[in-house]
């Protein structure tokens, strides 16, 4: 069980998640489930997302009278929990999650063998809310990065930072994982590496390209990473956020702007634009198709949205 030991950082990442777990016996399968978590190579968010919904979940166990092992739970203690969670008004979205969470961490569980079976692992999961993904318009991403006038090494970065998320649709992760090796300037290629490790190549534009040159020309610290702070350490998510947050009080865009929101406004822009779905997958490296598929939804609705301000008929 003991698949790999902790550095620092990641004790006191996971001391942070389940400092409100007293049983022992929870803090241990929940570290052993944290490190299962890093062997996969899961991503920092999907970690922290699986732990703090189990810690809810085994919190909540906690305080129910009676002291329950994991042996001990089943799909009584799952359902009673999943009440709780709806009378605190979370979306079914979130429950959907929590499910999934939950029964990820028993399936691990029993894969280990530190239980036979549970019955937590056979609840159905409730239907998340479909919601359709905020996109920004075209013309305000253009503005954006019309106002990053490239003054500064940081001016050029940020410009760059902007334009490498909308000319490739690249996830935040895959943005801050980029190094110098990724990217060929000739072929105007770009290798990213997406979820479980998979590598797709896409295109980015000369505009994108320029920018990057831009800013590699003038930051001083040497580093493999392409997108770094002014001292070479390589930026982090939270980073990136407030980077888009600082570019959008530059001018009046009336939305939050997230390395997500770029990533659809990415796809559906190409939709609008009549390219096929399947080759809008590929770019944004979709393993299913029925996951690209939401953006022929989001196209329609600009579309019919379309149709019934401008045309005459339509009042």
């Amino acid at each position: 069980m003991n698949l790999l030991a902790f550095n620092k950082v990641d004790q006191m990442r996971f001391e942070h998640c389940v400092k409100d777990i007293e049983n022992t016996g929870f803090r241990k399968a929940l570290e052993h489930f944290y490190k299962y978590l890093q062997v996969l190579n899961r991503s920092e968010n999907t970690i922290r997302w699986y732990l703090a919904d189990n810690v809810l979940f085994l919190k909540y166990i906690e305080e129910e009278p009676g002291e329950k092992k994991l042996a001990d739970l089943g799909k009584n203690d799952l359902r009673d929990f999943l009440a709780d969670q709806l009378s605190r008004k979370i979306s079914r979205r979130s429950l959907a999650r929590r499910v999934s969470s939950i029964k990820n961490f028993f399936k691990f569980l029993i894969k280990q063998g530190c239980l036979e079976s549970s019955s937590i692992i056979h609840i159905d999961s409730p239907r998340g809310e479909k919601k359709l993904p905020k996109v920004a318009a075209k013309e305000d991403l253009l503005d954006i990065l019309k106002h990053h006038v490239p003054e500064s090494a940081l001016d050029r970065r940020n410009t760059a930072i902007v334009a490498f998320l909308y000319g490739t649709g690249a996830r935040v992760s895959e943005m801050i994982g980029l190094d110098l090796r990724d990217i060929d300037f000739r072929t105007g290629l770009v290798s990213l590496k997406g979820k479980g490790d998979k590598t797709r190549l896409v295109p980015a534009g000369s505009f994108v390209l320029d920018r990057i040159k831009g800013w590699l020309d003038v930051r001083q610290a040497s580093s493999e990473a392409v997108f770094t702070s002014l001292s070479g350490k390589r930026l982090t998510a939270r980073h990136i956020r407030n980077i888009l947050d600082a570019a959008i009080k530059k001018v009046s865009l009336n939305m939050r702007l997230s390395p997500h929101t770029i990533r659809h406004s990415f796809a559906t822009h190409l939709m609008d634009k009549g390219v096929d779905v399947r080759v809008v997958q590929e770019l944004l490296g979709h393993v299913s198709l029925s996951t690209t598929q939401i953006y022929t939804h989001v196209s329609m609705e600009r579309l019919k949205a379309m149709y019934n301000r401008y045309h005459p008929h339509a009042k």
